[in-house]
């Protein structure tokens, strides 16, 4: 009688291991994409340099920057200092300053994916009374004490706020963040666009009064500033879904 021999053989089914070998392949990269990190968060330094730019003849400072978290204040001579600080990970963040007449360009850009809190913030020291433009791609924008002249901030995808400004005009707008103000003097005019997030201010009381126009689609409004149509200043606050505050101290 001879032997029997029995052959070994896999017995799941054709789908079952496309599905094994599918959830093998998504942890094995599971596990790279975390060393990776892991790796990159003990590489992780910041670098901070200081530019000094001398503005002449210029009227007005125009910044326009990529992907950077900046800060403005009010400095004490007339150029206009800029510190940045510059995080790098696993992968170098690329940072970049240049001027050309009345713009400040500022190019910044990490992967975050591999290089968790990479990315620049910027602090801009400013001279008093100057006009001052500040757009962002994709970062958050505040202003600090700045006491006197106009004020424009915008950005992409971030936050804008001011605290204890003195400035005659402030003017933010944003495609998706809040926005937020406090004045230290009346200005005379506050004008605020945020298309999906909340606006928020508060207003001096004083003897200058304001046309108020306050809107949201889909958000309350609640406003605390009696409105005069023949008032001296104006407020303008709109948003497409997000609630706006207006106060008066």
């Amino acid at each position: 009688m001879s032997d029997e021999i029995v052959a070994d053989y896999d017995i799941r089914s054709p789908a079952s291991r496309t599905l094994l070998t599918v959830l093998g392949t998504l942890v094995a990269f599971a596990v790279l994409i975390g060393v990776v990190i892991g790796i990159s968060l003990l590489m992780r330094n910041t670098k901070v340099k200081t530019s000094v730019i001398d503005l002449g003849t210029s009227a007005q400072i125009v910044v326009n920057a990529s992907s950077a978290d900046i800060r403005v204040v009010e400095g004490g001579s007339d150029v206009v200092t800029v510190t940045s600080r510059v995080t790098s990970g696993i992968r170098k963040t690329d940072y970049q300053i240049g001027r050309k007449g009345d713009e400040i360009k500022i190019i910044s850009n990490c992967q975050s994916l591999i290089s968790p809190g990479c990315g620049v913030s910027l602090t801009l020291e400013v001279p008093k009374g100057l006009p001052i433009v500040v757009n962002t791609t994709s970062g958050d924008v505040s202003a600090v004490g700045i006491s006197k002249g106009v004020l424009t901030v915008s950005s992409t995808s971030g936050d804008l706020s001011g605290s204890k400004l003195g400035v005659d005009e402030f003017s933010a707008e944003t495609g998706s963040g809040d926005i937020a103000a406090t004045f230290a003097d009346q200005p005379f005019a506050f004008k605020a666009i945020s298309h999906s997030g909340d606006i928020a201010a508060t207003l001096p009381a004083g003897e200058r009064t304001y046309d108020v126009r306050a809107k949201s689609k889909s958000g309350d409004v609640s406003s605390k500033i009696t409105s005069d149509a023949k008032g001296a200043g104006f407020v303008v606050a709109t948003s497409d879904s997000g609630d706006i505050t207006l106060r008066s101290d």
